[in-house]
């Protein structure tokens, strides 16, 4: 059974916050703006069945347009479109693309943005190109037509590499984690690719740099999977980063969602033997020098992803990754359902 924790003093002060915020639609989701607060759901009986046979989504957005979800596969190399009613159509197919990571609604021009890296477990994977294949597919959001292919590849020479998230600012510029190559990416809207941030505080045990924000103020959050950090990015000056303070140790921390200034959401799942699988909902009255946890939905081992709101929901992917390269080993099936989790309403 999933528990919802909270606590009122905190929420008071959100509310107070968000009374004196105008939020930007460039960067944060405008099913957020002037709404309440975000209260987790007790059950997790509210969802869409995605009928998609071996999909396995990992990164999730909401089409501005049509309402629709959409969903990067892992496995199939793909991004679909699917209804709230759970229809599912071929939004992007690019035979450029092995596995589909994280992907970027940038609305104001209509481009959908695509992280395509290779793990060995996709359709379409090269052994010799496995931790090795990287790059930032940019498509048109409407009919998914390719616009711009920037390979990654030449950035972070001489090291295993694996693109994972990615966040856009105001200016369409698009900043990629690296998991595995301790950097961050930028891409401009002309294609031009260059390493942003790298440093060794960067690296850890398995996959590490993982979800990424823009904040309209002016940095990115950024979280480290391997050993549960969150880090502050300065556009202007991305060498000064630093630690956000958190009561604990987000270890497993996969996507993370700005909801508002002073509220971020992270989904944890699994990482350096702990199973956390939890959505947190995070606050912060500094600024982003520290924050505190307000609230957590649990999932339970279902490998949780990345979050999306739609409708004045909050919904979670329930990719189920940790099953995939396990299945494909013992030659067993492929799972041909999976969900997109209602945790909240707004």
């Amino acid at each position: 059974m999933n528990r919802f924790r909270a606590s009122a003093k905190a929420s008071a002060g959100t509310s107070a916050l968000i009374a004196a915020t105008i939020l930007s639609t460039a960067v944060l989701s405008p099913a957020l703006a002037g709404s309440g607060e975000l209260c987790f759901w007790k059950s997790d009986d509210r969802f869409v069945s995605v009928p998609s046979e071996a999909l396995y989504p990992e990164g999730i957005e909401r089409h501005p347009g049509t309402g629709e979800f959409l969903l990067g596969s892992i496995r199939k190399g793909k991004v679909v479109a699917v209804s709230t009613d759970g229809e599912v159509r071929t939004l992007i197919e690019d035979e450029r693309l092995r596995s589909v990571v994280g992907i970027r609604v940038d609305a104001a021009r209509s481009r959908l943005l695509v992280n395509n890296s290779d793990y060995g477990v996709a359709e379409q994977s090269e052994p010799a190109d496995k931790f090795s294949t990287v790059g930032l597919g940019i498509y048109d959001l409407d009919t998914g037509s390719p616009i711009r292919y920037v390979d990654l590849a030449g950035l972070r020479q001489g090291e295993k590499r694996f693109v994972n998230d990615l966040t856009v600012d105001t200016d369409g510029n698009a900043y990629v984690t690296d998991s595995l190559a301790a950097a961050i990416y930028k891409v401009t809207p002309a294609g031009e690719a260059s390493v942003f941030l790298a440093h060794e505080r960067f690296r850890g045990q398995g996959f590490n740099l993982n979800g990424i924000q823009f904040h309209p103020d002016g940095y990115l959050l950024v979280a480290k999977k391997s050993d549960g950090s969150l880090f502050k990015v300065p556009l202007d000056n991305p060498t000064a980063f630093s630690e956000v303070k958190l009561p604990k140790p987000l270890v497993g921390t996969d996507g993370l969602l700005l909801a508002r200034p002073n509220e971020l959401v992270a989904v944890t799942n699994l990482a350096s033997g702990v199973q956390s699988n939890t959505v947190f909902k995070l606050a912060s009255d500094d600024d982003w020098s520290s924050a505190r946890i307000e609230g957590t939905f649990e999932t339970g081992d279902v490998y949780p992803t990345t979050a999306t709101i739609n409708d004045r929901k909050l919904y979670v992917n329930y990719g189920r990754l940790n099953t995939l390269g396990t299945t494909l080993q013992n030659g067993g099936a492929l799972a041909e359902r999976f969900r997109i989790q209602e945790v909240s309403t707004l």
